[in-house]
């Protein structure tokens, strides 16, 4: 079949047989880009990527046939001037950036380019969250009430998604700071920083509805996803069918979101999200592109999303109909992200090592990286999705925390034994799983691993003719060694004496040779192959690296690093004062030389990855000098202000 596009697709079913050969361009970057030329290429049309200079050596900018340099993904005039220099006749905004933007898409028709996603009459009807409301509201939907008569309540980025330019504030006072923070947030990452609040429901779903239509007035539903389990408002883990809602609930809504993307006449992917309190469903926005999510919906269905865009924007009607649409099996999907969830979900920066996490049976990977690529504080820090799609629920979650599991991933502190946790704890297989789970399940952020094991593992694969000291340490029975690694991101340190050809070791905490120690027992080690034998319990283990690597046991496989024998002390002792957690931008700086600040005042807010972090005060004082000015880059852990406690 020749392929044809309209050159006004969203407004008429005419097509321009002319076109033979398309150019999509993908205005955004990483998975989504990479997902989306996978789909084209696949239907023969070519593909072009755009990337700023942090991104000219990823792995979207590898992927396309084509690739433009700009410097934002958010300025929506050089993107199109990016399309016309390469002669593209079609662009995809995937999602974040200016997916939802009205204005973009009106541009990109107006400039004789199709546009693969809803009218921009459609966005701007669904993008600012306030007036979706109010159009919800008349076509009946269930609505949060706003104000705020009662706490908590939630403030929402009226142009937002994904988390941006939201807080929940649980007190009146608080009201005003959360406000300014998602006002800048909303600002950086929508270009609007118009907020609302609203009601805060506990103890509820978050459940969305796929929806997708085309020019001809057909409507339809792709079933439901819930995407409940959230950090920070964003979506962790997602799934489909929802394992909390009925039959009868299923159906109201998403007869509701069919009769509200109707009622707009939309065209193309979108999702009506709500929020689900036992048998009562209330409208909480809808997003007017493809979802981060749409894989496990793709999984259930069999359907490719991106494809049923392409030809939409053709002037295709639907490929099927409503009662064409099934769903088999139940879908998975967990964003791994570049993060630390026992540590406030701090953002991580670094160069991945390794990163084993390919695609095999019943598990899709979606990732815009590869091993050797370097997760900046430039953007959001996730590194792939990872989806299963099984027989049933306990089926999908129970190969994908395996999969988990056994990813090799070096060079970042990533979520991923956190999510294995969640896959495994007993309320999220029985389906109890609420938008509040992450806040109520703390024992999730750090599950208890066993680093024992992977330790001496690494130890005996640094040992050559049986287990030896780190080089320069002197092999005398009176005196313990020892080693200290971090593994999976955190501290451990063995210590060690030899007995008629056994180790007898300790774990220790704090200092090496002086700290409190937990004895392990007697020890055997081999290298060839390598086993840790620990009071007549052997277990195989495969260490790859010496200094670094990746060190895989009991079905874990846990990135390691040996750290020095002796501290550089990098960053000074001198420089005493509240540091930066990861490398970023400063937005604001609060205070000036001489100002008393209490303990737990803000001082300066620091925006990286797409998230505003703020750095406070450790304690009272007066500040002595401050550091770091307004638009400045800086590292991890670096002093921003000095306070000098008062006297």
């Amino acid at each position: 079949m020749a392929l044809a596009f309209s050159r006004a697709p969203l407004t008429s079913t005419k097509l321009d047989t002319s076109v033979k050969f398309v150019k999509i361009l993908v205005a955004n970057r990483g998975e989504i880009a990479c997902r989306v030329f996978r789909t084209a290429a696949a239907m023969g049309h070519q593909s072009v990527a755009v990337f700023t200079p942090a991104d000219r050596g990823a792995l979207h900018t590898r992927s396309a046939d084509i690739a433009v340099a700009i410097d934002s993904y958010l300025d929506s005039a050089e993107i199109l001037r990016a399309a016309e220099r390469i002669g593209a006749h079609a662009i995809h905004p995937g999602y974040g950036f200016l997916s939802e933007n009205p204005d973009f898409a009106q541009a990109v028709s107006d400039a004789g380019l199709i546009w693969i996603g809803p009218t921009a009459a459609s966005i701007r009807a669904m993008a600012l969250k306030v007036e979706a409301k109010e159009l919800a509201d008349r076509a009946g939907v269930p609505q949060l009430t706003s104000g705020t008569d009662k706490f908590p309540v939630l403030v929402k980025a009226s142009a937002g998604g994904g988390g941006k330019g939201m807080r929940r504030v649980d007190r009146p006072e608080d009201l005003d700071e959360a406000i300014a923070a998602a006002k800048r947030e909303a600002a950086s990452s929508f270009g609007d920083d118009t907020v609302f609040v609203e009601r805060y429901l506990e103890q509820a779903r978050h459940v969305e509805v796929q929806v997708f239509g085309d020019t001809h007035g057909n409507v339809v539903h792709l079933f439901e996803r819930e995407c409940s389990i959230q950090r920070r408002h964003q979506k962790v883990v997602e799934e489909s069918p929802s394992p909390g809602i009925t039959d009868d609930l299923r159906d109201q809504m998403t007869s509701a979101a069919v009769s509200l993307a109707s009622e707009i006449g939309y065209v193309g992917a979108g999702t009506v999200e709500f929020m689900v309190a036992g048998d009562e469903f209330f409208f909480l926005e809808m997003n007017t592109r493809l979802q981060v999510e749409h894989p496990v919906t793709e999984a259930i269905t069999g359907l490719d999303l991106v494809q049923w865009q392409i030809r939409v924007a053709q002037g295709e009607p639907l490929p099927l109909r409503q009662d064409q649409i099934t769903a088999t099996g139940h879908a998975i999907e967990v964003r791994l992200y570049a993060e630390d969830p026992a540590n406030g979900y701090l953002p991580n920066t670094g160069t991945l090592r390794t990163f084993d996490v390919e695609a095999q049976p019943g598990i899709r990977v979606d990732t815009g990286f590869v091993a050797g690529d370097a997760v900046t504080a430039n953007y959001d820090p996730m590194l792939a999705k990872v989806i299963a799609h099984a027989p049933t629920r306990d089926q999908a979650a129970q190969h994908l925390a395996a999969y988990l599991r056994r990813a090799g991933i070096e060079g970042v502190v990533t979520n991923k034994d956190s999510l294995a946790a969640i896959l495994t704890e007993p309320d999220f297989l029985s389906g109890a799983t609420t938008t509040d789970y992450l806040d109520t399940h703390p024992q999730v952020l750090e599950p208890h691993v066993d680093l024992v094991r992977p330790a001496l593992a690494v130890l005996a694969m640094r040992d050559v003719d049986g287990p030896v000291a780190p080089a320069g340490w002197r092999n005398v029975a009176a005196v313990p060694e020892w080693l200290q690694l971090e593994i999976g991101g955190r501290p451990v340190t063995l210590r060690w004496r030899r007995e008629n050809g056994t180790l007898q070791v300790e774990t220790v905490t704090g200092d090496p040779l002086l700290g409190d120690a937990e004895p392990v027992g007697t020890v055997r080690l081999t290298r060839d192959p390598i086993t840790v034998e620990i009071d007549g319990v052997m277990t195989p283990a495969t260490v790859r690296g010496t200094d670094f690597g990746t060190v895989q046991v009991e079905g874990h496989a846990l990135a390691f690093e040996v750290q020095p024998r002796f501290d550089d002390d990098a960053h000074g002792a001198d420089a005493a004062g509240p540091t930066t957690p990861v490398p970023g931008t400063v937005t604001e700086v609060r205070v000036s030389e001489g100002d008393e600040v209490a303990g737990g005042q803000i001082l300066v807010v620091l925006e990286a990855m797409k998230m505003e972090h703020t750095i406070t005060a450790d304690t009272a004082g007066i500040v002595a000098d401050v550091h770091v000015r307004v638009g400045q880059s800086v590292d991890a852990h670096q002093v921003v202000v000095t306070v000098e406690e008062m006297a």
